[in-house]
């Protein structure tokens, strides 16, 4: 009985850490995307937008580290600032193409947490 315990409590340990990692947004970034989605629907009630919005900002910790959400989540509100400066983020390939799997990404999580747009 005792081996099988340990066999048990080893493979849990070795298990755990990548339960950690799957999600390694920080609380400030879930917090700040939460309150901009829940912003985004002003016609979902509080509670709703609350779980809902927090579906989707975990189906995005899925796909994108904290940095490549960061970058994609700014290119993609830079993207239309006129002239130069919103340029890097229309023109640049690798910006372009981050914009857009975090569009389709981001498409894909509201249609998973049923958010209605």
């Amino acid at each position: 009985m005792k081996k099988g315990s340990m066999s048990l409590l080893a493979a849990g340990l070795v298990v755990i850490p990548g339960i950690g990692l799957a999600n390694d947004f920080s609380t400030v970034t879930r917090v700040q995307y939460v309150l901009e989605c829940m912003d985004a629907n002003p016609k979902m009630n509080v509670y709703e937008a609350v779980h809902k919005c927090s579906c989707v900002a975990d189906k995005l910790a899925d796909v994108f580290s904290q940095r490549e959400f960061e970058e994609a989540n700014t290119g993609f509100q830079m993207r239309n600032m006129p002239a130069d400066r919103g340029g890097m983020f229309r023109d640049d390939a690798d910006v372009k193409e981050g914009i857009g799997l975090f569009q389709k990404t981001h498409a894909d999580a509201y249609d998973n947490c049923r958010i209605r747009r």
